[in-house]
């Protein structure tokens, strides 16, 4: 399916691969890409908070926007990867299915196989957050010319998280290890709701900055 690796792809032909008719790239890809989008909006207005009008506060949005550059690195190989772990999910469902011995090797398969495709929707998820925390206790000190970057940015993470949040969900459907179900459905409504506090304190402290 890869003609380059996704991430290496143009905007332009990325939106065209999204839109043909296949089952990757799909969701779990966009939601990455808006990870790491929203990262780096966020590193620069961090960036922008500099200079001796910031002097307060400079030193730790060079830090935060360092360790945003970090997030987004790791956030970038997830776009792939997502796509990889559906496309080994297709691939077990289409093992062959004649005898018990070879219905019991697919099952395995595809149950192994679907617990990697619900991982890395919820690894995206994680690393999202995890900029949202770096964003929000700066929001209300960063340059005011960045305003509207800080919140695209954010808005982005909540993006990426709120999408992966659905991948993880839909993949959870079919898993039978409902030990491994609730595990991990826990932990992805636990970062859903941090990062829609985060997102949401992060915009009222910007909307004091534009009035």
């Amino acid at each position: 399916m890869t003609e380059n690796r996704l991430a290496e792809l143009s905007l332009t032909r990325f939106e065209e691969r999204i839109a043909e008719r296949t089952a990757t790239p799909g969701g779990g890809s966009v939601a990455a890409h808006a990870g790491g989008l929203g990262a780096a909006l966020c590193a620069m207005a961090l960036r922008f908070t500099s200079g001796e009008r910031y002097a307060a506060v400079q030193t730790s949005a060079a830090r935060h926007a360092l360790e945003l550059d970090r997030l987004r690195a790791r956030l970038s190989p997830l776009i792939d990867a997502d796509s990889q772990a559906y496309d080994r999910v297709s691939a077990a469902r289409k093992l062959p299915k004649n005898t018990d011995e070879e219905k019991a090797a697919r099952t395995l398969a595809v149950q192994h196989a679907l617990k990697g495709a619900l991982e890395v929707p919820l690894e995206t998820m994680g690393c999202a957050l995890q900029a949202l925390e770096l964003m929000a206790p700066l929001a209300a000190v960063i340059n005011p010319n960045l305003a509207s970057d800080c919140v695209s940015g954010s808005w982005c993470l909540r993006t990426a998280v709120e999408s992966a949040y659905l991948n993880v969900r839909i993949n959870a459907l079919d898993i039978t290890d409902r030990a491994f179900v609730d595990e991990k459905l826990a932990e992805a409504d636990r970062r859903l709701a941090r990062s829609r506090q985060l997102c949401e304190e992060i915009r009222v402290a910007v909307e004091k900055l534009m009035q």
